[in-house]
């Protein structure tokens, strides 16, 4: 059986944490408003890289994950920061 390696899931973490800072920082002043097109870039890379890894973690193909995969547009940043702290949480079970 195939597993994400301690380092990728390392690497991970690392760029969901970065996105959640970047988040906090905004979402006293834009929290309810449309996430910024360049964040928004961001998670949709971490998500697609992410989902790239399904071959290599069985967790990943979860049903649970379904609503990670679909990056809804419009989303605002306190929606994406609960999003990237659900992510972060699955990431630490994996460890």
């Amino acid at each position: 059986m195939s597993v994400l390696t301690e380092e990728r899931l390392i690497q991970f973490m690392r760029e969901t944490i970065e996105l959640e800072r970047d988040c906090l920082d905004r979402i006293i002043q834009e929290g309810t408003r449309p996430a910024p097109e360049q964040v928004l870039k961001r998670f949709r890379h971490l998500v697609g890289s992410l989902e790239a890894e399904k071959d290599n973690e069985a967790s990943l193909h979860e049903e649970c994950w379904n609503w990670i995969w679909n990056v809804n547009e419009g989303m605002n940043l306190i929606q994406l920061y609960g999003r990237l702290a659900w992510i972060n949480l699955q990431l630490l079970e994996l460890l």
